[in-house]
Order: structure tokens, then sequence, then C-alpha cells
């Protein structure tokens, strides 16, 4: 549902893509490049994960604007397939917030979160014995805009 950057090396560093994405995605998503899009210089096209141990996972992130306040709110935001949204390059230290929504699973203190090949979510994880390129740690379980979220750290990129 939502996703807030708590500490982000890229909002900072600027390693940020612009991506054209397939399928609509809600902010707090996970998403890798799948290549440029035809015709441009520095936007790619978005992709789910097929290969984790390979693959560079991105945080789906985009201003969260609604122009129709009377009928939606910000629960209401998606990133709609075929329009350019945010994807942050993640980096070692980088601490997210995202609603229970977009993980997997159930979420718990000082476990894991991973990608899954085929998922735009990532998926809870009691420890790391599968091969994954990506991997963050469960800070802590808080509210995001009044519902459930998961406080994670990014501990392998």
């Amino acid at each position: 549902m939502s996703v807030r950057l708590d500490k982000l090396q890229a909002t900072y560093g600027g390693n940020i893509e612009s991506v054209i994405g397939t399928k609509d995605l809600k902010n707090g998503a996970i998403t890798t490049i799948g290549g440029l899009v035809a015709g441009q210089r520095e936007v790619v096209q978005g992709a789910t994960p097929v290969d984790v141990t390979v693959d560079e996972i991105l945080l789906v992130a985009s201003p969260e604007i609604v122009y129709e306040k009377e009928k939606h709110n910000i629960h209401d935001f998606i990133n709609k397939a075929g329009e350019r949204y945010r994807a942050f390059h993640y980096a070692i230290g980088d601490t997210v917030t995202v609603t229970d929504d977009m993980i997997t699973g159930t979420s718990v203190k000082d476990q894991y979160l991973i990608p899954v090949n085929g998922s735009e979510k990532l998926k809870a994880a009691a420890d790391l014995s599968g091969g994954t390129r990506f991997a963050a740690r469960v800070l802590d379980k808080v509210k995001l805009y009044g519902e459930p979220a998961t406080r994670y750290k990014v501990i392998k990129n």
C-alpha cells in the first residue's frame, strides 16, 4: 500500500531509475531492470525478478500524488503499467518501512525479507538458507498511515 524511505542512500546520491512497468505496482513493491525502453536514453523497463541469485532488486517508490482527493486517498495510489515511476537502487544499510500488504507471509522482528522469483513482493523468511543476492533484516513492526507495517534494513545487495 505504501512505503516510507527512512534512510535510503539513493535519495541523497541520486541512484534512482525512471521505469516503465508492464503491470500496475504499489509503492513498496520490488522490481528489476529489464533493459532500456526503445527510443529512450535513460528510461528502463521494469521486470519481475526471474533469478534472485543474480537479479538486482530495486524498490518502487514514486511520489504519492492523488488528484481526486474526495474519491481517493493515499492508500489508493498505484504506479500504472505503461507510465513512468521511480525505482531506487538499494545500498547496504538502507532502512525502509513498507505496509505489510507488500510482504508475502508474516514478517518477524530480527528475521529476514528476501525476494522470490516471479513476485513483486518481498517474502518473510526465518533464515537466509536459500540463495539470494538481496536480503533485509526486519528491524521492527510499526504502523504506516494507520496500517500494519514492517521496518527493515538492507544487509545484502
